[in-house]
C-alpha cells in the first residue's frame, strides 16, 4: 500500500489544486494545495486546543463550578484564535481534512480519493462561477444593508417558510431586540441570487461559494448575534470568521437532540453550541470525529414552553397518540412496516381512538388514507400544535421522534414501536420497556400502562428530564441566553458550559 500514496497523493492534489481567490482583499498569487489527512498529521485544530472527549468533565464551567471567566466584553471571544486559526485560508485547510476524514469513516482509501475528487471539482466549478458572479459585483461593498441585533439563519428557503421558529423570534423581539431572519443559500443559489460578497482574506477557489455568501450576509445583516441552525455547513466556518471581525458571536441552537449518528453533527465550529441537555453533551463528546471548538451551553429546546403544563390525562378515554417521522424516513421499509402495524391495531381495536400528528414537512398521505377508512383514526391539522395535541391523548405512540421527548413535559406516557431496525437513541426502554414490534405486545403494554397510570407518568417525566434541561422552561432560558450575549454578558453565570474540543 505504501508504494502507491505518492500517485494517489498527486492524484488529489491535482484536484484539490486551487489559488487563492483574486477577488479578496489580501489575494496574493500563491497555490494553496491541500493534502489529504491519511498524508498530515495535522488535527483539525492546534494540538493545543484539544483535550479528552467522551464523559462529562468532572468539573464543567458555569454555574456548577467555581472557575468562572468574568464578564464577556465584546473584546474578548470566548475561545481565542491563533494567527493561523483566523486565517480563512487555513480553516479552508482544515476543512479539506475534516471532509477527506468523514470519507474515510465510511469508504476504503480508493472510494474516499474518488469522492474527494468529485467534490473538489463540483467545488472548483462552483468556485468559478462565484468568482465571476463578484466580477460583475463591483466595489465589493454592499448598498443595501439591514442592521440588527439577532440575525436568525434558517436552514434553508423552506425551512424559513414552515414558520416553526415563530415562537422564539417573538420572545425575543419581546425583549426589545431588532431580529432578522434570512435563509441560509446553496452555493449555487447563493450564486444565482448574487447572495456574495468578496471574503475579507483569501480563500481557495473550491470555498469562495461558501465563504463569499457568509461574509454577504455577515455585511448585510451586520448582527452582534447570529443563530444558526443548519447542522453540518461548511459555511459555518466561515460564518464564524467574518463574524469575529466584527467581534460578533455565531450561536447554534440544536432543533433536536444530537443522539442521532449523523455526520453532520460533527460540525463543531461555533462560539456557542446550545443543546437540549446532557444526554445530548455526552453524544456530542463521544463522537470520534468533530470540526472545530465551542462552548456548549445546556440551554433545554426552544420550543417547550409553559403550555406542555397540562394536567395529567384520564386513561378512560383511551386516545393513543402516534408521532410522525420525517418524509424521507416515511418512505423506508421500517417505518412503513411500523405506520402498517399501527393502522392494522386500530382496526382490531375500535374501542380505541388512534389520532396522527405529522412531521411539519410531511404530507401525511398514509395517514390521510387510513383517517378515510377506519372512524376511530384521526389525522390533526397542521395547524394544531404539538402542546394542543398532546391535551388531546392519555397516551403517546413514539417510533423515532424528538418530539417523543416533550410527551414527557405534558405528562403523558409513551410506548416506543418501531418494526424496523433503528437503534433506540433516545433509550426509551430504559423508562418504559421494550420496544414494541407486534400488535399483540403494543396491546400488552397498553393494558399494563392502564393498570398503573400515574406510575407511568412519572416515568415520562423522568425520561423528559433525561434529555431536556429546564423542562418547560427552554424557551424562557434560550432567550435569556440571547439576552447575555447581545448585553456582553457571560454564559457561564447563569448556565451550565462545558468546553468542546476538535477530536479525531
Amino acid at each position: 500500500m505504501s508504494a502507491c500514496l505518492p500517485s494517489c497523493n498527486t492524484c488529489v492534489s491535482l484536484f484539490l489544486l486551487s489559488a487563492a481567490c483574486p477577488c479578496s482583499a489580501t489575494a496574493t498569487a500563491r497555490v494553496i494545495t491541500p493534502m489529504p489527512s491519511c498524508f498530515i498529521s495535522e488535527r483539525c485544530v492546534p494540538t493545543g486546543a484539544r483535550s479528552h472527549a467522551g464523559r462529562i468533565p468532572a468539573r464543567p464551567r458555569g454555574c456548577c463550578s467555581n472557575e468562572g471567566r468574568g464578564p464577556l466584553s465584546k473584546s474578548s471571544a470566548p475561545q481565542q484564535a491563533s494567527p493561523a486559526e483566523a486565517s480563512w485560508a487555513h480553516r479552508a485547510r482544515q476543512l479539506d481534512r475534516y471532509r477527506w476524514k468523514m470519507l474515510r469513516e465510511r469508504h476504503g482509501l480508493p472510494g474516499s480519493f474518488l469522492r474527494m475528487a468529485r467534490d473538489a471539482l463540483v467545488d472548483f466549478a462552483v468556485g468559478v462561477r462565484a468568482r465571476i458572479c463578484l466580477g460583475f459585483s463591483g466595489s465589493g461593498v454592499l448598498a443595501d444593508t439591514l442592521p440588527c441585533d439577532t440575525l436568525l439563519l434558517h436552514s434553508a428557503p423552506k425551512s424559513m417558510a414552515l414558520q416553526r421558529k415563530n415562537i422564539l423570534i417573538d420572545a425575543v423581539r419581546a425583549r426589545g431586540w431588532h431580529l432578522q431572519e434570512a435563509a441560509l443559500l446553496s452555493p449555487s443559489l447563493a450564486c444565482a441570487k448574487g447572495q456574495l460578497l468578496a471574503p475579507a482574506q483569501a480563500v481557495p477557489l473550491r470555498y469562495l461559494a461558501y465563504a463569499a455568501h457568509a461574509q454577504w450576509l455577515v455585511a448585510r445583516y451586520t448582527p452582534r448575534v447570529l443563530i444558526n441552525e443548519r447542522n453540518g455547513s461548511y459555511h459555518t466556518p466561515f460564518l464564524r470568521l467574518a463574524l469575529a471581525a466584527r467581534d460578533a458571536r455565531l450561536l447554534h441552537l440544536a432543533h433536536a437532540t444530537t443522539l442521532e449518528s449523523s455526520r453532520r453533527l460533527g460540525m463543531n465550529d461555533y462560539d456557542y453550541y446550545g443543546v437540549f441537555g446532557h444526554s445530548s453533551l455526552v453524544a456530542l463528546q463521544e463522537r470520534p470525529l468533530r470540526f472545530g471548538t465551542s462552548t456548549v451551553v445546556l440551554l433545554g429546546s426552544y420550543l417547550a414552553d409553559e403550555t406542555y403544563d397540562l394536567p395529567v390525562a384520564d386513561p378512560a378515554i383511551k386516545t393513543l397518540l402516534v408521532l410522525g417521522v420525517g418524509p424521507d424516513r416515511e418512505k423506508e421499509p421500517g417505518y412503513l412496516r411500523t405506520y402498517e402495524l399501527l393502522r392494522d391495531w386500530a382496526q382490531r381495536h375500535p374501542e380505541y381512538r388512534m389520532l396522527f400528528k405529522r412531521h411539519p414537512r410531511s404530507r401525511a398521505r398514509f395517514w390521510s388514507d387510513a383517517a378515510e377508512r377506519l372512524n376511530n383514526v384521526g389525522l390533526l391539522d397542521t395547524g394544531c400544535t404539538l402542546a394542543e395535541a398532546f391535551a388531546q391523548a392519555s397516551v403517546v405512540i413514539n417510533i423515532m421522534s424528538n418530539a417523543g421527548i416533550e410527551s414527557g413535559l405534558a405528562g403523558r406516557p409513551v410506548i416506543h414501536v418501531n418494526a424496523g431496525n433503528d437503534v433506540d437513541i433516545f433509550s426509551h426502554a430504559q423508562f418504559f420497556g421494550p420496544q414494541v414490534r407486534d400488535g399483540e405486545e403494543l396491546s400488552r403494554q397498553l393494558q399494563a400502562l392502564e393498570q398503573d397510570y400515574c406510575k407511568h407518568v412519572e416515568q415520562a417525566r423522568r425520561f423528559a428530564d433525561y434529555h431536556l434541561v429546564y423542562g418547560s422552561q427552554g424557551l424562557a432560558k434560550t432567550t435569556q441566553l440571547i439576552d447575555d450575549l447581545l448585553r456582553g454578558h457571560d454564559p457561564e453565570r447563569d448556565f451550565e458550559t462545558f468546553e468542546l474540543p476538535a477530536a479525531g
